[in-house]
């Protein structure tokens, strides 16, 4: 999300051309007369992509966080690095293929690799704080472990909501509203960040967000 929030002040600060002939007609209709259809309009998502949105590279950082998350939990140097070079043979192929500047891809990559080291301890404190958790809660049973809580209806319902609202916002919702949507998540996961810090069900929630944004 940092990395996201980088790239749309990179490009709204500094508009560059594009590298693709006549790339506004081909991938925009024309702006609706009324203000209703053009907020739609302007919400819709595009696959295709942008015509200016090129620094930094929304592919980059989504292919990087993944390389990141995939690398950060295996121990195993070959995999690493077979990981990172189809990462640059991806970002290779992107310029190759005239969809970005190359600078677009290396920025993308270094600036979403860099986010992810300075957030790192974001997460090492909050397994902390469970592994406190956990140890004060053995404390107040005699130190025996405590058995865990029974699943509920109202656990089931809680994680179910927002991977049903997902699927339908797949299914069913037209795509003019699903950054309405994903601007709702993310509400909701700021509050639920301040209030319980990044707990299980702020992590399923992520995923539900992820789901159907990509």
């Amino acid at each position: 999300a940092s990395a996201r929030l980088i790239r749309y002040i990179s490009f709204v600060l500094t508009v560059l051309p594009s590298q693709v002939p006549n790339c506004y007609a081909r991938h925009f209709p024309p702006p609706p007369d009324n203000w209703k259809d053009w907020l739609l309009v302007g919400m819709l998502p595009s696959s295709r992509g942008g015509c200016n949105d090129l620094i930094l590279s929304g592919h980059a950082t989504v292919t990087s966080t993944i390389a990141c998350a995939a690398t950060s939990v295996s121990s195993n140097t070959s995999f690493s690095m077979a990981v990172w070079t189809l990462v640059a043979l991806d970002y290779s192929i992107e310029a190759y293929q005239g969809l970005h500047y190359s600078v677009d891809m290396f920025l993308g990559g270094i600036v979403t690799c860099l986010l992810w080291q300075l957030t790192a301890p974001l997460e090492i404190e909050g397994e902390l704080e469970q592994l406190q958790k956990e140890k004060q809660r053995k404390e107040c049973v005699g130190g025996n472990a405590a058995r865990a809580p029974p699943l509920d209806a109202t656990v089931v319902a809680m994680y179910a909501v927002p991977a049903v609202l997902a699927f339908f916002i797949l299914a069913v919702f037209p795509e003019a509203y699903v950054n309405y949507f994903a601007i709702g998540y993310s509400l909701v996961a700021g509050v639920m960040f301040k209030k319980h810090g990044f707990s299980n069900f702020l992590q399923h929630e992520l995923l539900c967000m992820l789901m159907f944004t990509i």
